[in-house]
Parts: C-alpha cells; structure tokens; sequence
C-alpha cells in the first residue's frame, strides 16, 4: 500500500528539519573557526530557504509536489491585486479589526529593549517593536510611542523628552529565544518610577548581556502624531553598533520578532515556538 499525504509531509518534513538542525551547527562551527563571511553567508541562505521550506511543506502547500500527479511548479499560489479586489475602510472598523488587518499585514517585525535613564537617574528598559530605519546616511531611526490605557506617557518617552536633544538610547536587538522572550514579557510590566527594569533581567547598565547586539542612539527630535493619535513619534540618530565578535551583518542568528500583538517568536513559520504575551489592546 502506498503512502498517504500526510505520511510523505512527514518524511519530508522531518529530513528538512533535520537538515536546518545540520545547517545551524555547521554555521556555528563556521563562525567559532573564523571562516570567509561569504561562505558562512551561503550557508545562511542555505539555512533560511531551507526552513522556509519546512512550513510550505508542514502547511500543505507543496503537496501537489508529494503526490504521483503532474507536477505543479507553482504550487498554492496566492491571491494577488491582479484579479478581484475588495476595498476596506480602515475607519470603518472597529479597533481590534482595524488592528488585526494591520498585525496580518506588516507583522511580524523584530522586538527590541531600549534603555534610557530618567532625570532621578532610574535606569529604564522596555519592549518595542515600532523601531524602523528611515535613513542609511545619516542612519535615522524611528519609533512611535503611544501612552497607556491611563493615559500615562511611556517611561522612554518622559526620560528623553526631559533630557532634550541628545538624549541618549541603547536598542539592544534580541535573539529567537525564550529568555529574550521572557525578558520582554517581564520588562513590558508596569513599575513604579523608582524601580528598573533591569532588575528583572540578566545584565547590568549599560550592558544587556543576553542581547545580539546593542545599537547607541541620540534624540534627534520629537513630533505629536496627527489626527488625533495618542502617541509621538521619536527620530534618533544611529552613532555605533556594539556585536559579538566574529558577527558581521551577512552571519546575524535569528532575531525575536513580535509575530502578532499576543505572541512572540522567530518568524511567521506557524509550527515554530511561541511565547504567548497578556498584551492590552
């Protein structure tokens, strides 16, 4: 008897898996010795086709590939703007639909801490993930930062605010793993303007020592966002990137991302871990 779909999703599968298991400590291995960047960066793309294969194949989408039919070169193929469309009034929705469609959309992004210090001196570090580039050179970053369900400006936004242009900021980026995802459920709680956050994590100021990187920023200027929208929007400029050594730009481990506004992880793969967050609308 031959064997069922499911049965042939399984041994793919399983050998895929497998195969990316073989691809991180080969490229572990890689980078302890010292090897050429652009090798260890083949083996990256290697690496990353390779598990982006596996949810194709976990979701069903390949499968016309695993059967006796005719081949299908472009399997499951998605909807695109070129045929029927529909219009959606975004203020038309009610919130959480509104914020659904945007999480569908433009999630998940990398989650991030960033540290700042108040004018007491209090060392604050709190998740976001609104951090984007908006300039190569000069490097410009920006964020948006909204208030709390009181109201209550954040605590990044009030420390650079007080200390004006040329605050400073560290973004330290975080790696797919369940304590960096334990340390952003832990610093997202709210605390007394004396306490720090840093208390709640490992590592000391001004160094996050589980972090993949750490990226010293500035303020550069501040703006109210419009339309009524509680929240500001910071511009900071990006002056140094602190990493491991032996990292370049081309061999980075995975980030955590923030998959949707519940849920943290290290990509969309569905099948991959999460780590479930109480997050308020």
């Amino acid at each position: 008897m031959g064997m069922d779909i499911e049965q042939r999703r399984g041994i793919v599968e399983r050998y895929l898996r497998r195969c990316v298991t073989y691809s991180d400590a080969s490229i572990e291995r890689k980078i302890a010795r010292g090897e050429d960047a652009a090798e260890i960066a083949r083996w990256q793309a290697y690496r990353e086709f390779t598990a982006y294969s596996v949810g194709e194949i976990a979701a069903g989408v390949l499968d016309s590939w695993l059967t006796d039919d005719d081949f299908d070169s472009q399997p499951g193929s998605s909807p695109l703007l070129g045929g029927e469309t529909v219009s959606i009034d975004l203020a038309g929705l009610d919130h959480t639909s509104r914020r659904n469609w945007l999480a569908g959309l433009l999630m998940p992004r990398p989650v991030v801490l960033i540290a700042t210090t108040s004018r007491s001196g209090v060392e604050n570090l709190a998740p976001m993930s609104s951090v984007n580039v908006v300039s190569n050179s000069p490097a410009l970053l920006a964020m948006a930062l909204s208030v709390d369900i009181e109201a209550r400006p954040r605590d990044t936004l009030v420390n650079l605010r007080e200390a004006g242009v040329g605050a400073t900021a560290t973004i330290f980026v975080l790696p797919a793993d369940y304590d960096a995802a334990q340390a952003v459920a832990d610093t997202a709680a709210p605390l007394s303007e004396e306490e720090s956050e840093w208390d709640l994590v490992n590592g000391e100021p001004p160094l996050l020592t589980g972090a993949l990187a750490a990226i010293d920023c500035r303020l550069v200027e501040l703006h109210p966002l419009p339309a009524g929208a509680s929240g500001t929007l910071v511009i900071l400029s990006a002056n140094s990137i602190l990493i491991p050594d032996g990292v370049g730009s081309d061999s980075l481990p995975s980030k955590l991302f923030q998959i949707d506004f519940n849920s943290l992880g290290p990509g969309p793969d569905e099948r991959a871990w999460r780590h479930n967050l109480d997050s308020p609308d």
